[in-house]
């Protein structure tokens, strides 16, 4: 029994006596440096941060990302962080993935509360955590990272789904990787008339807000939910999920594997040798042709999805309306039908989502025109002859969308994965709206009545998205019966002898009945499931005591989309 208690105890001694280890070596990692000091269950890990591929001549805004991998931890211990070279000095609580045998890990969650970080002299951020039970070792980071594995694992996901058009590369990255892009819609439509949307994320490759929303808009459309199936019956959804794919895989903040800010490169995108714009823009232009051959569906909702800092809520860059744009110009912003544009989209994303609704909107000129926003707008929608004739084609709404580091969408908690994947998904029920579409219903009177019996129908949409249909049945014969008929088709017939000067409206596939008050009215409501393209065809036969018989008008209802 003595020799049993003496090795627990020792055992217990050599476990606290672990010193916790450090490493970036992993995707999506990224530190300069690194120390570990301290002992008896307290550690402090300083963390240096890098410049983007280590190259020490990008601007120090750059230095905005940090991922690393902690082994060795003890359960029980404090583990005192102290990340320094940063270059934000925003507070934002960090992300841990747990593992209790360093290989396997959990997902990324942000830190408990108490890990808020301080911010001394804006370079540095610290703060501390306690290794829970049963956790070996842990991965940390500013933010939630977003990988190239999961990017690769989402297509992979999708792939072969019957809204799925095709995944194909636009082109390859500097190191040879993938820049990847799937085409969303119903081939079963015809593409005439369908509106394209371009998305992309990425191009600041640690942004991952954006690649968060893109998981959540594939969720959406994959799921049959009715918006999207309607969406996609009427929209070709054009995305690029991951447009920097080293700058993610090497752990970059903004920068692809040249060191090159890809945003920047759109001030002037024909002279850009960077494969990832190379590859961007001629996707685009592909797609939207010229003023003189514009493409068949050129692309009408441009998306560009970022994350910034220092700021609380999700905001879009609304580009300043000028009645007096002409080429050349710089900071002069865009043509007051874009900004009209403009301002209809961010209406539409803020109903549809809480935590978009809690930002504010942020004015730009556009500058120097570094942006695939100005792109658009030059070099198509004001061109000569792309609004007026021969073509008459429609402005191009592009605009950047920026996620934040900050709270979720009650205000107080901070802000996780789910919050940026349900806004993904409130972003497809945005694009539903900002392309005019609904899920409406109409009932419209054909036919006549036999003598003095009416129906009318009023529509209302549910929560479940059916609609209540409320038919009024009047003027019929006083305390008869009327029999509700319903079908697939007119029926477009007469009655048989002795009532053989009435038509019947509506082939009955199905009947129900409608008491007639005193006063030979009813009023029932039925419901119109919600099933695209349903139509059915409605008519009221009314019978009195003295087998006098009336037929109302007929009413067809149809679900509109």
């Amino acid at each position: 029994m003595m020799r049993t208690i003496i090795c627990a105890v020792f055992l217990t001694v050599a476990a606290t006596a672990q010193t916790p280890s450090v490493s970036a070596s992993g995707e999506n990692m990224r530190l300069r440096s690194s120390s570990v000091v301290g002992g008896a269950g307290n550690w402090t890990l300083t963390l240096q941060m890098d410049d983007d591929n280590g190259d020490a001549s990008l601007p120090t805004s750059f230095r905005r990302w940090w991922h690393c991998q902690i082994d060795n931890v003890t359960p029980g211990a404090t583990l005192n962080f102290r990340v320094t070279n940063a270059g934000y000095s925003d507070v934002i609580l960090p992300v841990w993935a747990l593992s209790a045998d360093g290989v396997n890990y959990g997902s990324y969650q942000r830190m408990p509360a108490s890990a808020t970080p301080t911010v001394q002299g804006g370079a540095q951020h610290s703060f501390g955590v306690t290794v829970p039970p049963g956790v070996a070792a842990m991965r940390v980071a500013k933010f939630f990272p977003y990988t190239v594995t999961r990017k690769d694992a989402l297509l992979a996901s999708v792939a072969g789904h019957p809204r799925v058009r095709s995944i194909v590369s636009l082109g390859n990255s500097q190191l040879g990787r993938p820049i990847e892009k799937v085409e969303w819609t119903d081939s079963a439509q015809a593409d005439v008339g369908k509106r394209r949307v371009w998305i992309h994320a990425g191009v600041h490759p640690a942004e991952t807000t954006g690649h968060l929303m893109i998981e959540g808009l594939f969720q959406w459309l994959a799921s049959g939910a009715l918006e999207a199936e309607v969406l996609l019956d009427h929209a070709l959804i054009e995305v690029v999920p991951m447009a920097n794919p080293d700058g993610v895989y090497l752990g970059n903040y903004r920068t692809n594997a040249n060191s090159s800010n890809l945003e920047a490169q759109w001030s002037a995108p024909y002279n850009s040798s960077q494969p990832e714009v190379v590859a961007l823009r001629g996707a685009i232009e592909g797609y939207m042709g010229t003023a003189q051959s514009p493409g068949s569906n050129p692309i009408r909702v441009l998306l560009n999805l970022h994350s910034t800092h220092n700021i609380g809520y999700p905001f879009h860059f609304q580009h300043v309306a000028n009645a007096g744009w002409s080429p050349g110009c710089i900071s002069c912003g865009v043509i007051p039908a874009v900004h009209q544009l403009e301002s209809e989209w961010i209406a539409n994303f803020e109903a549809r989502s809480p935590l978009v609704a809690l930002g504010t909107t942020a004015n730009s000129t556009l500058g120097s025109r570094p942006y695939v926003e100005s792109m658009c707008h030059d070099r198509w929608t004001t061109a000569p002859g792309w609004l007026g004739a021969p073509n008459f084609e429609q402005p191009v709404m592009a605009i950047t969308f920026e996620g934040t580091y900050g709270r979720g969408p009650d205000g107080v908690t901070w802000g996780t994965e789910a919050d940026y994947l349900q806004c993904g998904r409130e972003m497809g029920l945005a694009l539903f709206d900002q392309l005019g579409l609904g899920l409406t219903a109409s009932a419209t009177s054909y036919g006549a009545p036999c003598q003095t019996l009416s129906m009318t129908g009023a529509l209302a949409l549910q929560p479940d998205q059916s609609h209540a249909l409320v038919l009024v049945v009047g003027l019929g014969p006083s305390s008869g019966l009327a029999v509700l008929a319903a079908g697939s088709a007119p029926a477009l017939v007469g009655l048989p002898a002795p009532w053989s000067g009435c038509s019947l409206l509506a082939q009955p596939d199905a009947t129900s009945l409608l008491p007639l008050s005193p006063l030979g009215n009813a009023i029932t409501q039925v419901t119109v499931p919600a099933v695209p393209g349903l139509v059915a065809f409605l008519q009221a036969i009314a019978l009195d005591s003295a087998f006098s018989l009336d037929a109302s008008n007929g009413l067809r209802v149809q679900n509109n989309y």
